[in-house]
């Protein structure tokens, strides 16, 4: 219920923080704030957005989110397995688990493979 609660003001909070931006913006003249200490003040609603936007973000990966609305529907063992399988392109790109890059495995592989059909084919000439 917390969750749920938590979740629902910080996109009130997002979305307040963007109306009065913009409105800010249209209402005064912004040009030459660079170098003016007086004019560069204020903007705390862009660091609450911000904020609240990572707070989302967080939320939603941790899957927060989904067992505030959806009590069931997320266990830690599916957590895992959504982690394994958003990591399965990287492991193929980074060597995570083992000490040298799949590609590099695969090609020491089939080196081996034609090496040996290299030296059938001598030996049977």
């Amino acid at each position: 219920m917390l969750t749920q609660i938590l979740t629902v003001l910080i996109l009130a909070t997002i979305i307040g923080s963007i109306i009065y931006g913009r409105k800010l913006i249209q209402t005064e003249k912004v040009d030459a704030v660079f170098g003016n200490p007086e004019r560069a003040k204020g903007g705390t609603h862009w660091v609450i957005l911000g904020s609240c936007t990572i707070l989302l973000i967080w939320m939603y990966y941790s899957w927060d989110i989904a067992r505030g609305f959806y009590p069931k529907s997320a266990n830690e063992l599916c957590q895992v397995a959504k982690v394994n399988d958003s990591l399965l392109a990287l492991k193929y790109q980074f060597p995570i688990d083992q000490r040298e890059l799949k590609s590099t495995a695969q090609i020491k592989n089939e080196m081996k493979i034609s090496d040996n059909y290299l030296l059938r084919y001598k030996i049977q000439m």
